[in-house]
């Protein structure tokens, strides 16, 4: 066991599980490397959606970054984090009045429209407030370039204007004194790792926007150009070749200058930002045999990784996992890469990952001895057969008491999880960062299951 394993070790057994730990330095070096490389009109907007602990985020607006944001409560957090409301992008489709009313009142930096009639809500909002509204309309763009499996759009959805409605759209705009248009957002997919789909993307939407611009004589303040830029969380994925997109990226900028002068170009990201910073990390409590098939209980499971769990899933595949055994218990670390179907048990065996490397990928993969492997399910404490982690993958055999970790689990755990689900406590959140670790979410107990609810007298005490 390397030192840096040791080290981790240390930090784990200061802490009960289950628990999410993100690597600080890590993020720190793998963001700032990213805002170094852009040209000096490009803007990353952190998607908040994708993690949001208080902490990371004020971290990623240390950097430089601005937020995405899709609620009210995403607002708040923002503004807990530090982030300025002139910092902050809203989207989403379905905005309350309250929450219209509440970003007029800040001063947002920008609302993305997602129909004519939140056009029409907006101007009215303003116009009763006094105020004025920086807005964008969403775009639905009639061609899909990007070549994801997650449709955003390019297809129906339910989010942003249509290509085909936007002469509706921007006669309507003219009737709306109080909102003051700023630009397009376009948003095709999400979890790309093709650079030149990415890039196909960026350049259609670019062009619709001189269309736009031109078309119906409205100034281009901002062009969203949306992210989508994926990870790899499967053995058979290779990672985004970043450096492309942001050389391509760049290229657009300096050729956008003469043909959309002083627009800003954004582009939004969560996943790619903060995913390969994070680890989910539960314990085994027990193993046991059902009808000849092996399975690890673990205390932790769909409830605080809804993801890991297969839930919205497309590619029905075992993220990667790795099992720790403790200090001075006599075990080398083992690891198992999230083995698919045709990757043969000898290779699935032979890759280790370490976390922390400053770089487009954080982590990469190195060789490792082979040890004996079983086939085992790894499942959580829920009573659902949803609740499975991991799939009849070969694995070292595991103990009571090992670690299971879950890397590249920085984005879309904790944020999109049932945690109240079966009333188990909240996991803890904890950031490694400069030599010391800090609880940046406490772990919940029995008390938060009864927060804002109300007991109601007895039937017995009414009659």
């Amino acid at each position: 066991m390397d030192k840096k394993d040791e080290a981790l070790l240390e930090r784990f057994g200061e802490h009960p599980t289950p628990f999410y730990y993100y690597d600080g330095d890590a993020l720190h070096a793998h963001v700032s490397s990213l805002l170094s490389r852009l040209h000096p009109s490009v803007r990353v907007h952190y998607a908040l959606k994708a993690n949001g602990n208080v902490a990371l985020a004020g971290l990623l607006r240390s950097l430089g970054c601005g937020v995405e944001i899709a609620s009210a409560g995403e607002m708040f957090v923002a503004m807990e984090a530090g982030y300025t409301p002139e910092d902050v992008l809203y989207a989403g489709p379905g905005k309350t009045v309250a929450e219209l009313s509440e970003a007029v009142a800040s001063g947002i930096g920008c609302i993305h429209v997602e129909s004519v009639r939140e056009l029409r809500l907006l101007e009215d909002i303003a116009a009763r407030a006094g105020l004025f509204v920086r807005a964008a309309v969403r775009v639905n763009p009639d061609n899909d370039l990007s070549g994801s499996t997650i449709k955003m759009g390019g297809v129906p959805r339910p989010f942003g204007v249509d290509e085909g409605q936007l002469d509706h759209f921007f006669t309507v705009l003219e009737d709306c004194p109080h909102v003051y248009f700023q630009g397009i957002q376009v948003y095709t997919g999400t979890q790309m790792l093709k650079a030149d789909q990415i890039l196909a993307s960026f350049a259609n939407t670019l062009q619709l926007a001189e269309r736009i611009q031109d078309q119906y004589g409205v100034a281009m303040h901002t062009v969203n150009l949306g992210g989508g830029f994926g990870v790899p969380y499967f053995t058979h994925e290779q990672p985004l070749d970043m450096g492309q997109v942001i050389d391509g990226l760049n290229a657009m900028a300096e050729q956008t200058r003469s043909r959309l002068p002083g627009v800003t170009l954004i582009i939004e990201s969560g996943r790619y930002l903060v995913a390969q910073a994070g680890m989910y990390v539960c314990r085994a409590l027990y193993t046991k045999e059902s009808k000849g098939e092996k399975f690890v209980v673990a205390d932790g499971g769909m409830n605080h990784y809804a993801s890991a769990a297969f839930r919205g899933r497309r590619i029905r595949d075992n993220y990667p996992v790795r099992i720790m055994r403790g200090q001075g218990e006599g075990q080398e670390v083992a690891i198992q890469m999230g083995q698919g179907k045709d990757m043969p048990v000898q290779e699935a065996a032979a890759v280790e990952l370490r976390l922390g490397k400053a770089a487009d990928r954080i982590g990469e993969l190195q060789p490792k001895a082979t040890v004996d492997l079983e086939t085992v399910s790894i499942v959580g404490p829920l009573c659902t057969p949803e609740d499975c982690l991991v799939k009849k993958a070969q694995l070292p055999p595991i103990q009571e008491g090992d670690y299971i970790v879950i890397p590249n689990a920085g984005a879309y755990g904790l944020s999109y999880s049932p945690v109240h689900f079966l009333g188990h406590a909240t996991p803890a959140e904890l950031l490694d960062f400069r030599g010391e670790v800090h609880v940046i979410r406490e772990h919940g107990d029995r008390t938060d299951l009864l927060h804002h609810q109300r007991m109601i007298p007895l039937l017995e005490d009414i009659f």
